[in-house]
Order: C-alpha cells, then sequence, then structure tokens
C-alpha cells in the first residue's frame, strides 16, 4: 500500500507539471493573441484587453513561482538561553482595552524579556496603564516616520540583542519568544517571522462554515503558502508585527525604515540586501483583530498600495544592490499587486462596451477564440488552484478582487499626487461608525452597467437589428459572471457597513454554576451550566431552565486554574422545552466585574481560548489532485454523535473529581471536556446535569488530548460507555441533539 508520504510526493509531481503545461499553454495564447487577434480598428481597446491578459499571466508565472516548493516549518530548534530580548508596541490611537490585552500577554510571556510601550498619541492613560502592568512607557515629541520612526525611538532606548514586535492589538502566546530564538543559533539570521493570525472570524476578510468547521481567510494564500513559498528563497519579509528580529542587522541598515508607509517590507529588502537569512516559522503564535468592517478594511489596503509602489520607485528591487535574483523577483511580486484594479476594471468593461457598440477588442470572436481561450483558462483556473495547495479559493478571491478593484487604482492615484493623501492613518479597530456607501459604488456601477448592456444586446437581437448572435452570447456570459460577482460582494459590504457587536464572541465551552439573585421571598439555588462563548463584558450561558430578562444572577466560571465569580444581568434569552426539559441560551452582561477578575478573563481568552478555538477549523481544503491521489483510506465512519453543551461531574477511580462539559456523545461513547488529567484505561464516574435532575453513567477513557498554554491546561477526552446505561444515554440523546442545534442557531 502506498504510504502518505509518497502520495504527497507524487501530487507535488503532478501539480508542478500541471503549472509547467499552464506556463506553455498560457505562452502559447499570449503569442497567439498577439500575432493573429489584436483588432486594428479599436487599438486602444484592443491593446488594454492584452495587457490585462499579460498582466494576469505575469502575476501567475510569479505565484506558481512563489510557490513552486513552500518551505513548511513548524517545529522550531531548542530555544537560546539567556539572552536579551526587549518586546516593542508602538501604539497611537488603538483603544486603551486593546492595547491591555496584549500588555497582559506580554507580561506573561515566559522567555525572560522588557516591555516597551511606544505611544505616539502621549496619551495620560497609556503611560498609567504601563506604570500599573510594569512596562516602560515610552512617547517622542516628534512624530516623524510613523510608525517605522516610532520604533526606531525605541531601539533608541533598548540594548537587547532581540526585538520583539508586535501591533497594539496582536496579543502573543506566553511562549512566543521561546518558539522562535531558537532559529537565531544561525548567526546569519536575521529576523523571524510568524504568521499574523486574527481571531474574530466574523471580520470583512474571514468566511466561516461551522458545520463543516472550514475558514477563509483572505490572507491566508499569503501566511500559509507565499510566505513559506519565500521563505524557500530566502526572501520571506518582516509584515510590522510577530516578528523576533536580531539588533545587529537592524543597526546595520540604520533601523526599521522610514519613507514609506510599509516599513516592514522596505526594512526586510535592506536587510536581505546586506546577505541577511530571513526565517518564517508556520505556528500561529499571536492573535490580532482584523479589519471588522468594510472601511478599516479599504483603509488598509489602500496604505499596503500607496506603500508599495512608494518601495517600488524608491528601492526598487531590480536595481537595488545584493539582492539575489529570486529575491528580486519575489519582491517583485509582492509590490505590483496593486495594478490588478487597472486589469480588473478592463476586464469588467470590455463586455459592455462590445455589447452596446458592438466593437470588439480582437478581429473576430468566434469559435477559433474560443479553441484558443478555453483550454488555457480552464489550465490556469486548475494550475493556480493546485499550486495554491487548498488555500485559494478561487470565486472568493474574484469577488475580493471586485471588492477591492477601485480601492487599489486608488492607491495609485494617490502615490502619483501625494497632495490628495492625508496623514498616516492606523487602521480603526473595534470602531463601531457607519462605513459611507461610497464603497459600494464601483460595484454598483459594474453590476449596472453589465445588467444594462445584457438587456441592450438582447432587445437589439429580438428586433434584428444586430446579428451577431454568437458574440452577444459570449459577452452576455462574461457580463453575467461578472454581475454575480459584484453581488455577491454587494451583499456581503452591506452586511459589513457596520458592526454591531463591540467585541467578538469567543466560541468555548467553560462549565459554570449560577445563581439567580434572588427576590424578596425566593430561595437561591445554585444549578450548573455551560458558558459556550465568552468576552471580558459578558458571555453566553446554556441552562437547563429559564430566566428572565433583566434578572441577575451570580456566575462562577470554572477556568482551568480558578473559579472566577462574576455577577451579570440576562439582556437577551432564547428557550425551547425538550422532552418536558426547558433549555435556555441566556445572553449575559457582566455587571460588577473586578479588574482582577476581568484581567484573568482576558488572559484565559486571549493566551488559551482563543488558540483553542481556532485550532478547531481548517483553512485549507483538498484540492482534486489531493483527493484523486491521497484518498482517506483508513477513515471509518463513526456513530452519530450529537453537539451539547451539558455539565458533567466526573469521579476517577482514584476519586479525582472535576466539572467539565459533554461536548458531543453518541449511544456508545462521548467526548469530555475536562479539567483533570485522566489517563487511557481509567474507568470514571459521570453525572450529568440537567438543571436538577441528575442522571449517573459510567465509562472507560479511550483516550486524550491535552492543550497547554503554560498558564492554562485543559483535557479532551474520549470516553467509551458502560453497557447497561441505554435508557440513560438514550435520555441525554434525545435532549442533547436538540441543544447542539438551538445554541449554534
Amino acid at each position: 500500500m502506498e504510504t502518505r508520504q509518497a502520495a504527497s510526493e507524487k501530487v507535488e509531481l503532478f501539480r508542478r507539471f500541471t503549472a509547467i503545461v499552464a506556463v506553455v499553454v498560457t505562452l502559447y495564447y499570449l503569442y497567439w493573441r498577439g500575432t493573429e487577434t489584436l483588432n486594428p480598428d479599436a487599438l486602444f481597446f484592443s491593446w488594454a484587453l492584452y495587457g490585462a491578459e499579460l498582466f494576469g499571466a505575469v502575476t501567475t508565472f510569479l505565484f506558481y513561482f512563489m510557490a513552486w516548493k513552500p518551505r513548511i516549518r513548524t517545529t522550531p530548534p531548542p530555544p537560546l538561553e539567556g539572552r536579551s530580548v526587549d518586546v516593542l508596541i508602538p501604539t497611537k490611537s488603538e483603544p486603551v482595552h486593546v492595547l491591555r490585552k496584549t500588555l497582559l500577554a506580554c507580561r506573561d510571556l515566559s522567555y525572560p524579556h522588557r516591555t516597551l510601550v511606544l505611544d505616539d498619541g502621549e496619551r495620560q492613560e497609556v503611560r498609567r496603564l504601563c506604570e500599573e502592568l510594569d512596562c516602560v512607557y515610552l512617547a517622542r515629541t516628534e512624530h516623524a516616520g510613523a510608525k517605522a520612526g516610532n520604533l526606531n525611538f525605541g531601539l533608541k532606548h533598548s540594548k537587547a540583542e532581540f526585538i520583539a514586535v508586535f501591533d497594539a492589538d496582536h496579543v502573543p502566546l506566553p511562549n512566543f519568544i521561546e518558539r522562535l530564538i531558537g532559529y537565531f543559533r544561525d548567526e546569519k539570521v536575521a529576523f523571524v517571522q510568524a504568521p499574523q493570525e486574527f481571531y474574530n472570524t466574523d471580520s470583512f476578510q474571514h468566511r466561516q462554515d461551522n458545520r463543516r468547521k472550514y475558514i477563509w481567510g483572505e490572507q491566508y494564500l499569503f501566511f500559509s503558502l507565499l510566505q513559506p513559498g519565500k521563505d524557500h528563497w530566502n526572501s520571506a519579509y518582516f509584515v510590522g508585527s510577530c516578528a523576533l528580529l536580531r539588533r545587529k542587522p537592524l543597526d546595520e541598515v540604520g533601523g526599521f525604515a522610514t519613507g514609506t508607509i510599509t516599513e516592514d517590507m522596505l526594512t526586510s529588502i535592506r536587510i536581505h540586501a546586506k546577505g541577511w537569512v530571513s526565517v518564517y516559522h508556520k505556528e500561529n503564535l499571536a492573535y490580532g483583530i482584523a479589519a471588522e468592517t468594510i472601511l478599516p478594511f479599504h483603509i488598509q489596503r489602500q496604505r499596503w498600495g500607496v506603500g508599495n509602489w512608494q518601495i517600488f520607485f524608491t528601492a526598487n528591487p531590480f536595481l537595488l544592490r545584493g539582492l539575489t535574483f529570486p529575491q528580486r523577483l519575489n519582491y517583485l511580486a509582492s509590490m505590483i499587486y496593486p495594478l490588478e484594479g487597472f486589469q480588473k476594471i478592463v476586464f469588467y468593461i470590455t463586455p459592455p462596451i462590445a455589447l452596446f457598440t458592438g466593437v470588439l477588442p480582437m478581429r473576430a470572436m468566434d469559435m477559433n477564440y474560443l479553441y484558443h481561450f478555453v483550454p488555457y483558462f480552464m489550465l490556469t483556473l486548475f494550475g493556480f488552484n493546485e499550486m495554491a495547495r487548498g488555500y485559494g479559493g478561487q470565486i472568493m478571491l474574484e469577488q475580493f478582487s471586485m471588492g477591492k478593484y477601485f480601492t487599489y487604482i486608488k492607491s495609485v492615484l494617490l502615490f502619483l499626487f501625494p497632495k490628495l493623501r492625508s496623514e498616516f492613518k492606523v487602521t480603526p479597530k473595534g470602531d463601531n461608525r457607519l462605513a459611507p456607501y461610497s464603497f459600494i459604488v464601483p460595484q454598483l456601477i459594474v453590476l449596472l452597467g453589465s445588467f444594462l448592456a445584457v438587456m441592450y444586446a438582447v432587445v437589439e437581437l429580438l428586433l434584428a437589428r444586430r446579428h451577431d448572435n454568437f458574440i452577444v452570447a459570449v459577452n452576455c456570459f462574461w457580463a453575467i459572471y461578472n454581475s454575480g460577482l459584484a453581488i455577491a460582494i454587494i451583499q456581503y459590504d452591506y452586511k459589513k457597513l457596520f458592526q454591531r457587536r463591540t467585541h467578538f464572541r469567543i466560541p468555548d465551552a467553560v462549565p459554570c454554576h449560577y445563581s439567580i439573585i434572588p427576590l424578596a421571598g425566593e430561595d437561591p439555588k445554585r444549578l450548573l451550566a455551560v458558558a459556550n462563548n465568552l468576552t471580558e463584558d459578558g458571555a453566553s450561558v446554556v441552562i437547563i431552565g429559564q430566566v428572565p430578562i433583566g434578572r441577575e444572577i451570580n456566575v462562577g466560571l470554572m477556568f482551568p486554574t480558578k473559579t472566577v465569580v462574576v455577577r451579570g444581568e440576562v439582556v437577551q434569552e432564547k428557550s425551547i422545552a425538550v422532552k418536558g426539559v426547558p433549555v435556555s441560551d441566556l445572553g449575559i452582561r457582566f455587571v460588577n466585574e473586578d479588574r482582577e477578575s476581568r484581567d484573568y478573563i482576558t488572559r484565559y481568552l486571549h493566551e488559551f481560548a482563543i488558540s483553542k478555538f481556532m485550532n478547531e477549523y481548517s483553512t485549507q481544503y483538498k484540492t482534486y489532485l489531493e483527493k484523486r491521489f491521497m484518498p482517506d483510506r483508513h477513515f471509518t465512519e463513526r456513530a452519530y454523535r450529537a453537539l451539547t453543551y451539558l455539565p458533567v461531574a466526573v469521579r476517577s477511580e482514584t476519586n479525582k473529581e472535576t466539572c467539565g462539559v459533554i461536548r458531543d456523545i453518541s449511544e456508545s461513547g462521548m467526548l469530555l471536556l475536562s479539567r483533570i488529567h485522566l489517563a487511557q484505561g481509567d474507568n470514571i464516574s459521570l453525572k450529568v446535569v440537567l438543571g436538577r435532575e441528575v442522571l449517573s453513567l459510567k465509562g472507560t477513557v479511550t483516550r486524550e488530548d491535552m492543550s497547554d498554554s503554560g498558564n492554562f491546561q485543559e483535557f479532551l477526552v474520549g470516553v467509551k460507555l458502560d453497557d447497561g446505561h441505554s435508557d440513560v444515554v438514550r435520555r441525554i440523546l434525545e435532549i442533547a441533539d436538540h441543544i447542539g442545534g438551538f445554541v449554534q442557531a
């Protein structure tokens, strides 16, 4: 039987062969287009479309080059001991509550270090925060150089051998430095970059499928594939956050590069030009906040576009001495992508022009054209999808291209006319302002132009005023495709003009107890429940029973190291009755949370719960070749499992006791979230709590997986239930089957 490693090598061989064939076919198609099809009666129109196709070919070839052999590093060398590290946190206008999360996590970094907060906003509240959390507060009086200038100001106050850099909203895990510092055993390594991962999966740039446990993100292609691909060519670059840098190469290039908005890439170019080596470590070691709505998303993309053009004309990779040829190609690919805006607008306006005027960008659009175009187009799609290795998502990328095309065009114009630019803007985080509807206008223009062109051409055909049926059909299909992209992104844009929630609710399953604050004559009862998602300001709690909106309750959240008791007010409530059992999902806002408790919840969420939640989802899908040559031969269908959120009391055969949560259950077993270690083979007793009803079960531990952040620890335990409990299990299944769907609805 073929091993998985051999199958993987076969897939890689086939996908690279596919890429080569796609390149050959593309070159032939472009040659044929350039020599046989250009329309001499519409040269500008003809060359515009041909230029757009040429640009697409160049970017595709560069993509194949970058993604040819990605270097995946997930197991780092042993950490270096006894080195000096300073953590730099540049900030300007980020909310203090956002910055506090980052500083709490920096305080918990397990490797010895100092944390320097570089406040370009000169805010007294940030100074007080630094004093409270034992961080060094630094604020410069002059603010030249934006973020790069601020970082250089921090370097002047640092003597450390290594520098870690985090944006104000990027919260590192406790082992961040330990996982990266071992790479510097190689004296040639200048910096180690980790992915920029974002946990708010309801952001503008994410799409989430809870049923399939899959998340698509606009930046996953870059951080999961292109950075590892660049790493193969020693071209992975510093992205401004989530990186550990050696001080010496920074000093050699004069610190972080100023003179451009994208100081991170320019700094990397200069370091690489000096002969230093970069490393990309593909492991999520920090989590930040992605642009929640359309407004910050476009502000960020526009800033990146302007910065890339600044670099292209001030430190062109093909003119800068010291870079290798592969490095020049890698940097070129990362600079020219804003030209995609001009390419896309040509693709969007070509069908309406042809349908309204009858003028074609080629001599003839007939079957001969399709014989050349269709193989080229299909091979290009297939080759891209395979070389993207499950991180592409062609339709989603096309939707985002539709959404960004005008922003990219605008970035070029802002570069050419700098007086139109405002001062450097930090990407807004937690901004609940309504975004202007103007962000949707470019897509509406494409939609209306395409729709009207199709209607006009169809009417012309029906009235027998034109007879180019084939040309109309091809361009109508093209226009309808563009319209579909426009409709899809407009619908999503409209939803993301405004963010209703101030904080992203982090999915979890925390056992808790609760008691209603009694009114006169009421007898308070303490019952078990499960908090199925959390923020620092509140929680969603699944209970057996009902609590009316407006009532206050005490909630004891049983975290891995201690129980935090907070008082909350029920602000939302939805209920169902299952087999006579009332089940409620309560939305609770904390009303008297003390600072110590809030900070503990913050640390638990950002140093443990977020990574646990994100690890449950896949960000990669299987490509055709992987499905064809790497089938899951050893997959066996398991018994149906009902998703549930029921609290359970657990006692082991050694009399260890804990409260846990049943994650899912079948007739023969369950998946249990436990706060204590339960060894494989242990016999355990379980008491499932259905409000005031308690059901007893017994079982044997079959497996255990541990989640450990260093400060928090949790165990996911597989349990085989003993025979003789079929009635109890059936009773739990009847309820659990409804709870899972009810909570996730």
